[in-house]
């Protein structure tokens, strides 16, 4: 999955965000990487995989790309905060998605103390892996993000 298309339209909307609401020259890594782990994890609550308990275990696709997205929107402001502008994807070895979700956790929990371009690189191949692994496509996960970008200059422009 080639994200890269996306990485300057973050970097807008960021800057954006930051003068509407005037928060220059504060550190926001940490916010971010709060916001990534909770859309992370409404992505696997959409998902259900872990939901041993119920007979219902089929992800809703719609819910699941939104959530999907609003990962990708925070890991690539993340990895622009960290000079990291561009991704190119490793096919790793197939992972579970309770692995994949504790591995992408264990990753971002420490990038804003590490700072390292390197962890950044593993949690973007990461959570592209996690895409791949519930069937999303490059072209969905663009179009999605598209959309999704649209909506929330919008709610910037509303006062959200």
């Amino acid at each position: 999955m080639n994200l890269n298309p996306l990485f300057q339209k973050q970097a807008e909307l960021d800057e954006y965000i930051v003068k509407r609401k005037n928060l220059e020259g504060h550190d926001l890594l940490k916010m971010k990487t709060v916001a990534l782990i909770c859309e992370l994890y409404e992505f696997a609550n959409e998902a259900r995989f872990f939901k041993y308990w119920s007979n219902d275990t089929n992800p809703k696709r719609d819910t699941l790309l939104e959530e999907y997205v609003d990962m990708i929107h925070f890991v690539i402001s993340i990895a622009n905060d960290l000079g990291v502008h561009e991704h190119k994807y490793v096919t790793t070895q197939p992972k579970g998605p309770n692995d994949l979700i504790l591995g992408i956790t264990n990753l971002a929990t420490i990038i804003p103390t590490s700072k390292s371009k390197e962890h950044v690189k593993s949690l973007l191949n990461n959570i592209i892996t996690l895409g791949y692994y519930f069937g999303l496509t490059e072209e969905q996960v663009l179009e999605a993000y598209e959309k999704k970008n649209e909506i929330n200059y919008a709610r910037q422009n509303s006062d959200y």
